[in-house]
């Protein structure tokens, strides 16, 4: 399978890997506006350098994979799905939810394998997390929380106030600041991992710590799902720290800074790809709970072809068996109604409903 792959910078160089080490994958051009991330991946994968974005609609390639800022989605992505390439886009889907639809409707039309490059499910806990709670192991789910934040803002806002402005900073070409780059992860996985949807959203953005920045630097968002549990997700750029949690009627699972795990059932034993609970009950207030049991669970590399979960592997060999994409654009397109819900709410003081 002949690979362009576009835009070589950031988080992207850490994928190139897969492209190298799977022999059935050939990349034939390194793309990127910056000559210097082009040359760098093209020597890392054995490909042609370029900057010219016409190089990924060449006729022998098959599959076009685009890490580009926000609001260059929708003319790569559209074109290369009309030329006729498997594509796979990195989260978020675009900068707008017009340009995000606008991509969902070419893929609609395309018999190749078009899909959204989702990080977390490389990694099987999450995959385990699904389980938990498809298998009744958490009871009803009833509060399911998430915080991701970084220190990335600051840096970027220092950058900018010293003349080196970043796509990350601007409105137009992210579509906001940390909360539509950070929060589209878990809105994806709550919703993945329960079945439900969030129906209703309400929150707050500030920006306190990145003059530098259009964008927030801090989100705060409540959710309301149609099963009537809640969701909270807190995303930042001006500090640091990690968690997942869900909580059910009988049983808890709390993951912290992508290492230490710490979970408890009353409803017995799990084994899991990764996650393993042996069981035990302790007596507390409102009658016996699973006792906590710890662990330590780290994520796999990004580029670690050996992974079958990897989502850039995943969707190669989609596209090579003609088999849809792990995640779809449509469903990417979901994460952009809640998230312009949110921001529509933080706008206007009021909750707002998701279409």
């Amino acid at each position: 399978m002949n690979v362009s792959f576009v835009g070589c910078g950031g988080m992207a160089a850490h994928y190139l890997a897969v492209y190298r080490d799977l022999d059935w994958v050939r990349v034939v051009s390194a793309v990127d506006i910056n000559p210097e991330n082009a040359q760098r991946a093209a020597e890392f994968v054995g490909s042609a350098a370029t900057s010219d974005y016409a190089a990924a609609l060449a006729p022998d390639v098959d599959a076009v994979i685009i890490s580009t800022p926000n609001s260059a989605h929708r003319p790569q992505a559209v074109a290369a799905i009309e030329a006729g390439k498997h594509v796979l886009l990195q989260k978020p889907v675009a900068a707008k939810l017009a340009d995000a639809q606008a991509i969902a409707a070419a893929a609609a039309r395309s018999t190749r394998t078009v899909g959204l490059y989702m990080s977390y499910f490389d990694q099987p806990l999450v995959h385990d997390l699904r389980d938990m709670v498809s298998q009744g192991w958490l009871g009803d789910l009833v509060h399911c929380y998430a915080r991701l934040a970084h220190k990335g803002g600051m840096m970027w806002s220092g950058e900018a106030l010293q003349g080196n402005p970043t796509w990350r900073g601007s409105i137009e070409e992210t579509g906001g600041g940390c909360f539509i780059q950070l929060a589209v992860h878990y809105i994806h996985i709550f919703e993945w991992i329960s079945g439900a949807r969030v129906a209703r959203a309400t929150g707050f953005t500030r920006n306190l710590h990145c003059p530098g920045l259009e964008g927030e630097d801090l989100a705060c968002a409540v959710f309301e799902m149609d099963s009537g549990a809640m969701i909270t997700i807190d995303t930042a750029w001006c500090t640091h720290g990690e968690e997942l949690a869900v909580h059910g009627t009988l049983g808890r699972f709390h993951y912290r800074d992508n290492q230490w795990l710490a979970v408890a059932s009353s409803a017995g034993p799990f084994r899991g790809r990764v996650a393993e609970y042996s069981g035990g009950l302790t007596q507390a207030f409102g009658g016996p709970q699973g006792e906590e049991q710890r662990m330590e669970i780290r994520p796999p590399a990004f580029g670690d072809v050996t992974n079958p979960l990897n989502q850039h592997r995943a969707f190669l060999e989609a596209a090579r068996d003609g088999r849809p994409a792990f995640v779809s654009i449509a469903s990417g397109v979901h994460d952009m109604w809640v998230v312009c819900a949110l921001y529509e709410s933080a706008k206007t003081g009021r909750a707002v409903e998701i279409p």
